[in-house]
């Protein structure tokens, strides 16, 4: 077992092309922290605020995989779209109320009334230096969406019903992160620390997620590691849940 976390670890924390992307927003963003050009509190809302986007890319990747079923024959139609995008915005603001209440009863004085989404997330935007990282968010995203799903053809591979579940387990866990930050900067007055915690955490988890592409070796050790640990699932139906949640 030590072996394998070890490999696998090695594989996913080594420079490479599919991951420098990756490491040069870490950086950026460190880089803009330490000169003061944007504080903590944007660092941690800036992540807050991808939940949004990560959701529309998703409903964009919908878009492409119902079309071109359709094209070749397919019957499901563009409402499932619709359907994803109605239940994924009452998850987002369920997850938004209790995140802003939880700043505000640390004694936050950006939220005062945690049930005020439309109000909060105004507030975000006025954050010093969030339209730089709003902007360096969607670029990312955006990039990983032509390079990955567009330039290897990936609508071909899922259906609009296997990616409208996606998000969900990955925007969890990112907004987990998110808050534990805010734990640091709320409660402990850690603000740098928490900004840089963040930073770290979500570099660890993305690099995770690149590393788990078709044919790589991280994702073969980590479809055979658990099919191994149970019996009634093969290795070939844990890669397609992988792929389908690190897409």
């Amino acid at each position: 077992m030590e072996k394998f976390n070890s490999a696998v670890f090695l594989k996913v924390a080594t420079p490479d092309k599919s991951n420098a992307a990756l490491y040069a927003n870490a950086l950026f963003l460190l880089v803009l922290l330490a000169v003061g050009f944007v504080t903590p509190w944007s660092i941690v809302m800036a992540y807050f605020l991808e939940t949004i986007v990560i959701g529309l890319l998703n409903a964009l990747k919908m878009a492409f995989c119902v079309g071109f079923k359709r094209h070749n024959g397919g019957t499901q139609g563009f409402g499932i779209i619709l359907f994803f995008l109605v239940h994924y915005g009452f998850f987002v603001a369920i997850q938004s109320i209790f995140a802003f209440t939880f700043f505000e009863l640390g004694g936050s004085t950006f939220f005062t009334d945690g049930i005020a989404v439309l109000k909060n997330y105004w507030t975000l935007l006025q954050l010093d230096g969030m339209w730089l990282l709003l902007a360096s968010i969607i670029l990312n995203n955006c990039f990983s969406f032509a390079t990955d799903f567009l330039g290897e053809k990936r609508y071909l591979k899922f259906t609009a019903s296997e990616l409208m579940i996606k998000p969900y387990l990955r925007i969890f866990i990112q907004q987990f992160v998110v808050v534990l930050s805010g734990f640091f900067l709320v409660y402990l007055d850690a603000g740098f620390i928490a900004a840089v915690l963040l930073i770290i955490l979500r570099l660890g988890i993305d690099l995770f997620l690149v590393s788990l592409r078709d044919n790589s070796a991280s994702i073969d050790k980590v479809a055979d590691w658990y099919a191994s640990k149970n019996a009634e699932v093969s290795a070939e139906e844990v890669k397609k849940q992988l792929k389908i949640f690190t897409e």
